[in-house]
């Protein structure tokens, strides 16, 4: 298959994946690993209840580092466990929760043919703040696809520290457009789209993006015109399409390039410009 039909099948896969979603059985656990997790229940401000799942590192590889996972709007939190894994077994402690009506979260209706809820940027902002009383830590969001979406949102409301975001959605209006044109869709969105480009211009908090050379539908140039509003962003550039970091960035174990990666951008912006800043 020549780079041309892959890069298009590719775009089409990314498509058809993007429309909210949500799949109530879990396809993993964390007891099925070694690793320690707590299961909590998370209370929303208007009355919704979000199951999480805090996943910890060992005492001895602790970074004492937080990060919050904000997932896409297809399946549910048990689709991202094992890239988990490999993240707190270099030492982070991992927040993952699922959004309302996905997983074993609270029933919520949804349309296949809305591309997200505002109301999941509220779920978010629960976790967040449940995190950041719990743990008195740097607190970052690792956004996926849709959930960069919901990242950006809720910083215009609340804030965190930093952001790791892998198929950044710079406009939702271009991403409705795309699917309406190429899979004879009629994609709807919230009312708060919007307002997405103002927030998105407010974004000024340190960001990590991964993009895919592949990616046809949040393109390594919607990553760009990010950086280009914020000066504390960079950029990680992988070979293949939507949401395929991990496995692209891997080399001895499981994402191994990915987690270095964030390790070197959290090490730069908090670490290396403390030093900086004491002398």
């Amino acid at each position: 298959m020549n780079k041309l039909l892959t890069t298009l099948l590719l775009f089409l896969i990314a498509l058809s994946s993007f429309a909210v979603n949500p799949v109530k059985e879990y396809i993993d656990h964390p007891e099925n690993t070694k690793m320690k997790y707590e299961e909590v229940d998370i209370l929303t401000s208007d009355k919704y209840t979000l199951k999480s799942w805090i996943c910890f590192p060992n005492k001895e590889d602790d970074l004492h580092r937080v990060l919050i996972l904000s997932y896409g709007d297809t399946g549910n939190m048990s689709y991202w466990l094992r890239q988990t894994l490999e993240i707190v077994k270099q030492g982070y402690t991992v927040v993952m929760f699922d959004y309302r009506g996905f997983g074993k979260s609270q029933a919520f209706d949804t349309d296949e043919n809305t591309l997200y809820y505002d109301e999941f940027t509220s779920d978010l902002e629960a976790v967040l703040k449940y995190t950041k009383s719990r743990f008195k830590q740097k607190t970052g969001i690792w956004a996926l696809s849709m959930g960069t979406v919901v990242a950006t949102n809720l910083y215009a409301e609340e804030s965190f520290d930093y952001m790791i975001a892998e198929g950044f959605v710079a406009s939702p209006k271009e991403i409705t457009q795309k699917i309406n044109k190429h899979l004879t869709k009629q994609m709807v969105l919230p009312p708060s789209a919007e307002q997405y480009e103002k927030k998105l211009s407010r974004l000024s908090l340190p960001i990590l993006l991964f993009a895919g050379d592949r990616d046809g539908l949040t393109t390594p140039e919607d990553s760009y015109r990010v950086k280009f509003l914020n000066p504390k962003s960079d950029i990680v550039i992988f070979k293949g399409g939507h949401l395929q970091g991990f496995q692209a960035l891997s080399k001895d174990y499981h994402g191994q390039r990915y987690i270095e990666a964030i390790n070197k951008f959290y090490n730069t912006v908090f670490l290396e410009n403390s030093t900086s800043a004491n002398h």
